[in-house]
C-alpha cells in the first residue's frame, strides 16, 4: 500500500493523466498479487487511498468531483482508475472518411405546392439534386436523390407520404443507400399527420436510419 499512496504523493511527473495511468498500474498490479485474497487487495488498496489527502487526490484525477468521490468513497476510485487503464488499452474506434454527394441535374417546372416545399429543403440547390450512390446485388451502381444536405444528414421533403409501391420503393432505396454510406436521412413533413404516417411506414419496413421531424411550409 506504500506504493499507491506514493503514487499519490510524490512529486508530480510530466503530467496529470500519466498521474492517474501509474496509479491505475500500481493499483492493478497490487490486486492481481496470488498470495492474498482479491477481496482483501481490494480492502487494502481502498485503505491506502484512504490516507491521501482530497487534494493530493485532486492532483491525480484534476477535478472536484473526483476529489469528493475518492475521499468519500476510496473503494469506487479502483474501479474508476482501472478503468482509466482499459480505455488506455482498447483499440480505437473506427473512423470513416466524409461523405460524397454527387449533385446530379433535376429540372421539374411546377407551381403546385409540394414542389415549392421540396425547393425549400436544407442545403437544396435549384435544378439540382444531391444523390448517393448505391450498389446493387449485381455489382452495378445506381444514383438515389434527396431534395438536400444539411450537415451529416441527407434531406428529403415529403409534402405527402404515401404507401403507394413507388413510394415504398424510394423509401427502400433511401434505405439501403443510406445504410451502405452509414449516414442517417432526414425525412421533413409539412404536418404531424404526415409525420405519424411516416413513421407507421418506417416500422412497417424495419426502416431504422432515417428521421422525420415537422417543417411547416
Amino acid at each position: 500500500m506504500a506504493a499507491a499512496h506514493a503514487a499519490l504523493t510524490t512529486s508530480p511527473v510530466t503530467t496529470v493523466r500519466n498521474d492517474a495511468l501509474a496509479l491505475a498500474d500500481t493499483i492493478d498490479t497490487v490486486i492481481a498479487a496470488e498470495d492474498i485474497p482479491a477481496r482483501i487487495q481490494v480492502a487494502g488498496a481502498a485503505s491506502g487511498l484512504a490516507h491521501a489527502s482530497a487534494r493530493e487526490i485532486g492532483h491525480v484525477m484534476g477535478s472536484v468531483a473526483g476529489n469528493v468521490a475518492l475521499t468519500v468513497a476510496p473503494g469506487a476510485a479502483i474501479n474508476k482508475l482501472a478503468a482509466l487503464r482499459r480505455l488506455r488499452l482498447a483499440p480505437p474506434r473506427p473512423t470513416f472518411p466524409p461523405f460524397q454527394v454527387e449533385w446530379v441535374k433535376e429540372r421539374v417546372n411546377s407551381d403546385k405546392p409540394w414542389k415549392i416545399y421540396n425547393d425549400t429543403a436544407p442545403g437544396a440547390r435549384p435544378d439540382l439534386a444531391p444523390a448517393l450512390t448505391r450498389t446493387m446485388a449485381d455489382g452495378s451502381k445506381r444514383r438515389v436523390k434527396f431534395d438536400g444536405v444539411q450537415g451529416d444528414y441527407l434531406v428529403d421533403h415529403k409534402w405527402a407520404v404515401t404507401t403507394r409501391p413507388h413510394a415504398t420503393a424510394q423509401l427502400l432505396r433511401q434505405n439501403d443507400v443510406l445504410a451502405q454510406h452509414r449516414l442517417i436521412g432526414l425525412w421533413e413533413v409539412p404536418t404531424p399527420k404526415q409525420k405519424t404516417i411516416a413513421l407507421r411506414q418506417f416500422k412497417k419496413k424495419n426502416v431504422t436510419n432515417i428521421h422525420v421531424k415537422v417543417v411547416k411550409p
